[in-house]
């Protein structure tokens, strides 16, 4: 970028930094670290869960042909004491229900059933929450909190996924200074964690082209991809491409969007770089427009779904730019935009946003627009 008008169209700057990045290798996680993680392999029930007929509830394990014809007046007495089970219980051979607790009358020694009880009562059958060889998940998709109960019953503890490290290197003399003006890295941090990778916060850099081109070396050595923060624009002391230029090879300074029109991207010893502006909402339109599209090859996450809704009002949009508009959910379910072409940090908390195309002249009242979350969801 030779000015701030010679901007990359996003289109092309995405599929020219898509062209690489390669998905990293898959690693065995516990299932509690593995939430939001995108599978490496698809998930599969070897067995059936549960294994065999289980009782659903506490109760009496009894079989139903034995209380054919029960009632008030003429109870069916059990040839023998029945077994009390807990849920989970296997059902001992000869029975198929489990009688409630206070359905059962006891009699010194005799037990009496005074309704008649039908078989499979109070049962969870063979394969009821998962058969053999059911696909819980395919590789690709991300391991969501719902996913676990099914593989505690399976007996599955790990998983394999892919988890890219992402580096963080904050640039700027104040930041130096004063490590606490690093205000973007807890949210990223977050955002990060939701998609499935690890944000390892690396020592700040000055503003020095050569001490940036050290600290960018240094950052590629330890992740997947390196996330350079501040120092994009155009002023003096704005040397992060100076310093990606010395360090490796700049790619695009400079994309066709708005916010986040100085972002950037290039590569350092064959590692992915990608330059964020300092203000959180240019970073964060980078973050959704370039971070997000390579995380997504980093995992090798499946595409998601679309997300739609309809407009409350009518938003406008600059064709040439992809421009994004933050969106409030009304209780009708219904979005509007909030601004258009910038994310006010008070906007950012909706979570919402909608990426309007290059092509756009914007979208009236009424119409459904596909939206996008910061976070994914698992």
């Amino acid at each position: 970028m030779t000015g701030p008008h010679s901007l990359t169209a996003l289109d092309e700057a995405t599929a020219l930094l898509l062209a690489g990045i390669a998905t990293v290798a898959p690693c065995s996680l516990p299932l509690g670290e593995a939430i939001g993680c995108v599978l490496a392999a698809p998930l599969q029930a070897t067995a059936a869960a549960p294994a065999y007929p289980v009782a659903r509830w506490d109760g009496w394990a009894i079989a139903a042909a034995d209380t054919l014809g029960a009632g008030p007046y003429a109870p069916a007495v059990l040839p023998m004491p029945p077994l009390l089970l807990q849920p989970g219980d296997a059902l001992p051979q000869g029975t198929d229900a489990v009688l409630p607790l206070p359905d059962l009358v006891r009699d010194g020694p005799l037990a009496q059933v005074l309704d008649a009880v039908a078989p499979g009562t109070g049962v969870r059958t063979a394969g009821e929450d998962a058969a053999a060889g059911t696909l819980l998940r395919a590789a690709g998709e991300r391991l969501s909190p719902l996913d676990l109960p099914v593989l505690a019953a399976l007996g599955v503890t790990e998983v394999a996924v892919r988890r890219p490290r992402l580096g963080w290197l904050a640039i700027g003399d104040e930041i130096v200074a004063e490590g606490a003006r690093d205000t973007l890295f807890a949210t990223c941090a977050a955002l990060a964690q939701a998609a499935g990778a690890a944000l390892l916060r690396l020592p700040p850099a000055s503003d020095d082209a050569a001490g940036i081109a050290e600290a960018l070396r240094s950052g590629a050595e330890r992740c997947d991809l390196l996330l350079a923060v501040g120092g994009t624009g155009e002023g003096a002391r704005d040397l992060t491409v100076a310093g990606l230029r010395e360090a490796g090879r700049l790619a695009v300074h400079g994309i066709g969007a708005r916010p986040g029109t100085n972002a950037g991207f290039g590569a350092v010893a064959g590692r992915t770089v990608i330059l964020l502006p300092g203000s959180p909402g240019d970073a964060l339109a980078a973050w959704l427009l370039l971070v997000r599209p390579a995380l997504a090859a980093l995992t090798g996450a499946v595409p998601a779904s679309p997300l739609l809704a309809r407009l409350a009002r009518k938003v406008t949009s600059t064709v040439g730019l992809v421009e994004l508009a933050p969106l409030r959910r009304l209780a009708d379910g219904r979005v509007e935009p909030l601004a258009t072409g910038a994310l006010p940090l008070h906007a950012l908390a909706s979570g919402t946003v909608l990426i309007q195309p290059a092509a756009s002249e914007g979208a009236e009242a009424g119409a459904e627009i596909a939206i996008t979350l910061f976070r994914p969801d698992p």
